[in-house]
């Protein structure tokens, strides 16, 4: 056999290599925005945990000085005097008047990780004769509503 005619093959093609340069482009595009919203998700996580405290303020003010809706809007906000305002690792907490009640928001005041300045974790707090219930939302450094990485 003539050794010029036959060479052995070694590596890869050309063609090979692109193909797996758009499959891992291909995985990219889909895994980039996910990653990014559980990144989000899981630095917004540790906001209801800075917020408990001033919940829990509201919820004995609400014991202690509301007797209806209104008192209970009046008296259990921060600049009543009766609930205190936070502010942790670049967290600002305060209870406002909301529609529904009263608001306990914890607020972005620095860039932090994901997150930008400004975006909200929400617990909105209604006063019934039963007690105070809560529900939770999310809204991002334009004040739009955002559920994707919204903890509960």
């Amino acid at each position: 056999m003539n050794n010029q005619t036959k060479k052995l093959q070694r590596g890869f093609t050309l063609i090979e290599l692109m193909i797996v340069v758009a499959i891992i482009g291909i995985l990219a595009v889909f895994s980039v925005p996910a990653y990014q919203d559980y990144t989000k998700k899981a630095t917004l996580a540790e906001f209801p945990t800075l917020a408990a405290g001033v919940k829990l303020s509201v919820d004995i003010c609400a014991h202690e000085h509301a007797s209806d809706a209104t008192s209970f809007l009046a008296k259990c906000i921060t600049s009543a005097g009766n609930v205190p305002s936070a502010s942790i690792n670049n967290v600002s907490i305060v209870a406002v008047a909301a529609s529904s009640g009263v608001a306990v928001e914890a607020t972005a005041s620095a860039d932090k990780g994901p997150i930008k300045s400004g975006e909200k974790y929400i617990l909105a707090a209604t006063y019934t004769t039963n007690g105070v219930t809560w529900a939770a939302s999310c809204k991002d450094d334009s004040s739009n509503p955002q559920t994707s990485y919204c903890p509960d």
